[in-house]
Order: C-alpha cells, then structure tokens, then sequence
C-alpha cells in the first residue's frame, strides 16, 4: 500500500530561486506542488515552463501527471482560501529584492505584507508546516559570526529588503508559535548554476560584474591610462569573505530541509562553508575582464577625493557598494554535513557564471515594449526628444555643466521608437535632429520604450536601467558614463508628469 503523496504549497515558482526550487521539490516522486503564478495565469505558467525547460522539466507533462497544479492568485491580494486547504506545508520562497523602498510600496508590500497574508490563508485552512526563504543579510551590519537564531530585536539594516526581511521572519515565527512548525531558510548571495553557470536574473554579484564590464569597455578607447593599473579604490576588505552559493545548491538546500521531519522550529543559513574571499573575486573579475588596478581602501562612499575612475565605477549608482564590505561568517550546520570538501564557488566556477551572464545580455528578458503598442495617449519619444528637451535644458543642471561638449544619440527601440542626435556645447543643447542626422555622435544611448517611459517619469532611476533593464551604452563609453549622473539630475529635476506643480513638465509644455 503507497502513502498519500506530501502536498507543497509553493510561492515564487517563477523567481530566479524559486523555479529551482520547485524542480528540487519535484525530484522527490512523493511530492505534488500546488504552485502559486500571478494573474494572467496564461503568461506566467508559459514564463514558468520555459524556467523549468531550461533545467529539464516538462511543465505540462508534470501537469498532466497531477505532480503540479498551477494556482492563480498574488500576494497580499487575491487568493481563494481554497486553493490552500488541504495542502501539508506551504513553502514560501516569493520575495522582492528591492533595496530601496519605491512608489509601489516595494519591498515591504511582498516581503511583509505578502507574508502575512499567506499566513493568515495557512491559519484559516488549518495547515501545521510553513517554511520561509529569508535571507542571510537578515543581519545587517552586524559583523562577525552570525548565529542560526531569530533576532528579537532589528538589528542594525543597511536597507529596506533587509527591513521588510526581519520584520517577515517575526511573522514567521511568532505564527509558529500558535500554529505549527515554522522552517527559515537564509540563503546568502545567490549565483549561477553550479553546473551550467546559468542564471535567469541578474542580482547580487552579478551588479558588481556588469559594473566591472562596463568600466572595462570604458578602457577600451582610453590610451591615458593603462587598463591593467588603473587608478582604483575598492571600498571593502580583501581578506573578508564574500559567501555566495550557487542557485543550483542553495534551492536542493531549502527543499531538503523544508521537507525534513521535525518536531520545532528552527532556523537554517543556506551559505557557504568555504566562500571565496574579496581578493579572490578581485582576481577573478580583473582576470575575465582583463583590467588591473584596483586596491582596497576601508572607507566609505562618496570619496571625498574620489578621482576620474571611481567616479566612474560607481557612476550607476551605490549597487555595488554593499558587496564588499563585511567579515560576516555564519553558522550553517546543514553546509557542514553536506559539504563535499570541493569548493561550491572557484574561478572556473565564477567565470562560466560571468560567460553566461553575458552570452544571455546580462539575464535581461527581451523588453515586452516590442511586442506591446502603447495607448494611443501614451509617452511620446518623438515630443520628449524634439520638444521637451529644448525646452527643458536651458533652465535645468546640464546648462550649468559648462565642460559639457558632446554630440549624442539616443536610439529607442521598440514598435514606438526612434533615434535622435543632439549637439551640447558647453551645456547648451543647440540642436536636436531625428536619425539620420548630419551630426555625427560620439556615443549612444540605447534603451527600450518602456524604460525611457519609465525613467522620465522618475519611476525608474536611470542607473538602474543600465543593470536591470534593456539599456546600453555605445562609442565613447568612458564619456557616456561621465554623463549618466548629469542626466539622472535631469530626470530628477524636470519628471514627466502630468497636472502637477511648477518646476515639472506636464507632457503639454515647460512650467518653469
């Protein structure tokens, strides 16, 4: 006679973890996952089966076999408490990396909110196990060795996802405490597959390789300096280690251990054992990209005599400045007794992550804004390039940026598109021209028309787009780079936004 099978609840299927993680939970035969997509189902469960095709699983030969059930609901929102009932445990691996809390109420809405609520489904349909995907920055900034307890009180946060994190985990833990048995899992830096190097989403370490890359083709054309002794400050320690995991290891992991037998709660550091070292990443990425240079330096962002390279470095943005900072080193009871004495990351490792990294665009998905025409009401590039921003320019900080002489294109990609070529002369814009132009650009912008939307109507920083959206920088990288932040004071200063107070720009004209 065969035992019923164990019903799993999962959340975050779709997640650069998450659909590892429900490959893990279906290499158990006894095991069926119930698995959470957003509305409309019809584009989330085609996203998932083509996740779980690219590590070979057949989505809907898992379906028809009754191993899966795609359930269609979001967190805190809309899920039908039925859908929940009758399922043994609920994994919830769904979870927002947003550092920084932005206008949607990310990350608090998915990591706190998106917690209780799926804790108050569990409650209501008398469920026993609940296990949470966390984080091993749960800590802060705390240093040292870092315990596998719950932390009572906040501990010193360096951000928002560490924030809405803790606060989660105390949710987590206090339901366990009336309700069951409650398992948090904290991964630490997650990166590609330990066997392929593939990654579906770029995060992490995957931000300070792109940034590297970036400052690498910013060499390419620069005869001043030798790219292999580069003038170059490293805010962290060389010795302290950076513990990253492959995706691949920390989701078998958190599966093995959600599925345990156990009798209490407890709490687990998905992390490495022997985790390489800030100077051994230096290496590898100096090495794959063949730049030299860099020195650490224990201090702090923004220099305060920060030269030409490091201003380029971190041009995009504070994303690489949490990466190198701690001696963290944590308790993981489960690493030790699976640990198989190889080294989970190595510079072999490391480079076939990076190699697929790039091979794929940097994880980047293609933008949907070639496939989607917008309102007839919508963002016009035509009227932002050729109208707005003769306008704009005189009265905002680029005409104060009198060491501004370029000429510059902008090409938007996408059904609604284009490209435009404006000539600056010490910070004046004297003219703007659509492609073809007789001007002659000495680099160029290239993003989607979904970004650019986004980040002039401030939604989106500019930075970002350079890491997480379709964005690209071509010819003189080097002034290209020098640029970003001038413009990024732009955006800032004149947003796209209807019907709203003097000094902003409604899509109608200049209010100055």
């Amino acid at each position: 006679m065969t035992s019923r099978p164990i019903e799993v609840f999962l959340t975050g299927a779709t997640g650069f973890l998450g659909h590892y993680v429900l490959a893990e939970l279906l290499a158990h035969p006894h095991i069926r996952c119930r698995v959470l997509l957003r509305p409309p189902i019809s584009k989330s469960s085609a996203r998932l089966g083509q996740l779980l095709a690219e590590i070979g699983f057949n989505l809907p030969a898992l379906i028809a076999k009754g191993r899966v059930l795609l359930v269609e609901g979001e967190l805190p929102g809309s899920i039908n408490s039925e859908d929940i009932s009758g399922v043994d445990m609920v994994l919830h691996a769904a979870g927002n990396t947003t550092f920084h809390a932005n206008g949607s109420g990310e990350p608090a809405k998915t990591n706190i909110d998106g917690t209780r609520a799926i804790l108050s489904l569990a409650t209501k349909a008398k469920i026993r196990r609940f296990s949470f995907v966390s984080t091993a920055y749960v800590c802060g900034e705390q240093i040292g060795h870092q315990s596998e307890v719950i932390f009572e009180a906040i501990p010193p946060i360096r951000n928002e996802y560490e924030r809405s994190k803790w606060e989660a985990e105390r949710l987590v833990w206090a339901w366990g405490e009336d309700n069951g048995i409650v398992t948090i899992c904290r991964p630490s830096i997650l990166f590609g597959d330990s066997r392929t190097g593939r990654a579906s989403a770029m995060k992490g370490l995957y931000l300070v390789a792109r940034a590297t890359e970036i400052l690498a083709r910013a060499m390419d054309g620069n005869h001043r300096v030798d790219r292999h002794q580069i003038p170059f400050r490293i805010l962290g320690l060389p010795h302290a280690t950076c513990n990253v995991v492959p995706v691949d290891w920390a989701a078998r992991q958190i599966a093995n251990i959600s599925l345990e037998p156990t009798t209490e709660s407890s709490v687990h550091h998905v992390t490495n054992p022997d985790p390489p070292t800030h100077q051994e990443v230096k290496r590898w990425l100096e090495q794959y990209f063949d730049i030299a240079g860099g020195r650490f330096s224990n201090t702090t962002w923004p220099l305060a005599d920060a030269n030409h390279y490091e201003d380029l470095f971190y041009s995009l943005g504070n994303i690489c400045l949490d990466y190198f900072r701690d001696g963290l080193t944590f308790e993981s009871r489960r690493a030790l007794d699976t640990h198989s004495g190889r080294r989970l990351i190595d510079g072999a490792a490391f480079a076939a992550c990076i190699k697929y990294a790039q091979a794929t665009n940097w994880c980047r998905a293609p933008s949907e804004a070639h496939d989607l025409q917008p309102p007839a009401e919508g963002f016009n590039p035509t009227w932002y390039f050729e109208s707005f921003l003769p306008e704009a320019v005189p009265h905002s900080v680029i005409a104060k940026v009198e060491e501004l002489t370029a000429v510059v294109q902008y090409t938007i990609t996408g059904r609604v598109g284009g490209s435009w070529i404006s000539r600056f002369e010490r910070g004046r814009l004297t003219e703007t021209h659509a492609a073809p132009s007789p001007l002659i650009p000495e680099f160029e912008y290239r993003l989607s028309y979904e970004d650019l939307d986004d980040v002039v109507s401030c939604r989106k920083p500019l930075q970002d787009v350079f890491f997480h959206g379709s964005a690209e920088m071509f010819g003189d990288v080097e002034r290209a780079l020098k640029m970003v932040p001038i413009i990024g004071e732009f955006l800032k200063e004149f947003p796209v936004i209807d019907n709203e107070c003097p000094r902003v720009i409604s899509r109608n004209g200049v209010s100055c």
